[in-house]
């Protein structure tokens, strides 16, 4: 019984080309790739079914260069987790 789960991914780094979502204990945990023009401002929302508790990782290209950020999300069978 997977979760839909609210994700967020915004930066203030410049000239950002790509970011790609990773959710590390899902079968498959590629969750999403995006590619950005300049005119776009780097701020996203989507929605990501998970499985179970695990970390959701942000890959951001900027400048030609990666950067990361990794939050733990838990997921309870009720709904309600902190």
């Amino acid at each position: 019984d997977a979760r839909s789960v609210p994700v967020n991914i915004s930066t203030t780094l410049p000239k950002v080309s790509r970011i790609t979502l990773l959710v590390a204990k899902n079968p498959r945990p590629l969750a999403a790739t995006y590619l950005l023009s300049d005119r776009v401002e780097p701020k996203l929302s989507m929605r990501v079914k998970m499985a179970k508790t695990t970390d959701v990782v942000a890959v951001v290209k900027s400048n030609g260069k990666l950067y990361s950020a990794r939050k733990k999300v838990k997921i309870t069978i009720g709904g309600c987790g902190g």
